[in-house]
């Protein structure tokens, strides 16, 4: 049986970051965007608030962009995909589509609320989705076997993360 994806042009590739995993206290911190044709959005948030040691770590520092309100964030990222409704995918939406669910409330996600979970799209293709992850074992085989040069994408960067998963999708699915 082949697998085909149910929709091959409506689709925009996300990731997030945030400042704690736990979505009750966290907060989103950036948002990246690429659609299928490789438009691209990138967007970070301003944040007062705590963040974990390890976003402290690995993520604060490389957020150094002009920062934007919860509110103009919102309204950019509804002006980049319009009325288009995409389905988002995601490498693992459970997180991004919960801090992305927090920034827009209920109701009000600017793409579908089903969205796609790329992990679990790779564990059904019979490949550990541990792999996609830059530092994991086998991640170099699994991003060579593909073609891609990892040195293209800064690791935890939601933009770089979002570029990598069209990249991988493209692939793995569309350049069959």
């Amino acid at each position: 049986m082949e697998i085909k994806p149910f929709e091959t042009k409506n689709l925009v590739f996300i990731d997030t970051e945030f400042s704690d995993l736990d979505p009750y206290s966290g907060e989103v911190l950036s948002i990246g965007m690429v659609k299928l044709n490789g438009e691209e959005l990138y967007i970070e948030i301003k944040h007062d608030g705590n963040s974990s040691e390890w976003v402290q770590k690995h993520i604060l520092g490389t957020l150094t962009d002009m920062k934007f309100t919860r509110e103009q964030a919102i309204e950019q990222v509804q002006n980049f995909l319009g009325e288009s409704m995409p389905f988002a995918v995601a490498f693992v939406d459970n997180y991004d589509v919960v801090y992305l669910t927090k920034l827009f409330g209920v109701g009000n996600l600017p793409f579908r609320w089903m969205s796609v979970d790329f992990a679990s799209i790779l564990f059904a293709t019979g490949i550990n989705p541990v792999k996609f992850q830059h530092d994991s074992v086998g991640a170099k085989k699994f991003y060579k076997d593909l073609g891609i040069d990892l040195k293209k994408y800064k690791h935890h960067h939601a933009l770089d993360d979002a570029r990598l998963l069209r990249e991988v999708w493209l692939k793995l699915f569309i350049s069959k």
